[in-house]
């Protein structure tokens, strides 16, 4: 190294999250996670750490038989799933999956048992009886996904970011807040 170069930048120190999802990443493997799209999406757009998804999932045994579901016509309740990319917890499969989606498209990923339930370590808890040794297969339709601001730890309360402000202040007359 001679006096005109200059120091090597110091290395950015990763956050403990940051470390803990590189070292969830390290557990995917050539084939352990597939995607096959059923359906293009729209725009180029895809969500980011960050973003608040929603979204319909059908699992299916690599038989076809449906295990789960959010759609009424498996068997669910209708209701979209909702998470916050890089906050919430989820299984290995939809938090490297996810991110590869545009609003609008669905998507069959095919995961091996290490990457969604039976993970070691695994953030999230299947319901009785459901098959995590097995190999699945994870239809996902990605409703929508924005900028969000997580208001409250437990993820209750998150902020769909509109228009980001700049500054601060309090509303007052004869501003509005409304809260739905």
């Amino acid at each position: 190294m001679s006096h005109d170069d200059p120091p090597p930048a110091p290395a950015k120190k990763k956050s403990p999250a940051e470390e803990a999802a590189e070292k969830r990443r390290e557990k995917l493997t050539p084939g352990s996670l597939m995607k096959a799209v059923i359906r293009s999406g729209r725009g180029d757009a895809t969500p980011a750490d960050g973003d608040q998804v929603i979204l319909h999932c059908t699992i299916r045994t690599m038989e076809g038989i449906v295990v789960n579901s959010t759609r009424r016509e498996h068997g669910g309740k209708g209701i979209p799933l909702r998470f916050v990319l890089g906050k919430s917890k989820m299984i290995l499969g939809f938090a490297e999956g996810f991110p590869t989606m545009l609003k609008g498209e669905i998507a069959m990923f095919k995961m091996e048992p290490k990457i969604h339930y039976a993970e070691d370590d695994c953030p999230v808890t299947p319901p009785d009886g459901f098959p995590k040794d097995d190999e699945l297969q994870f239809e996902v339709e990605m409703l929508d996904f924005f900028k969000a601001k997580v208001v409250t730890e437990d993820l209750g309360v998150v902020k769909k970011i509109v228009d980001e402000g700049k500054g601060w202040e309090t509303p007052r007359e004869p501003y509005e807040v409304t809260a739905r």
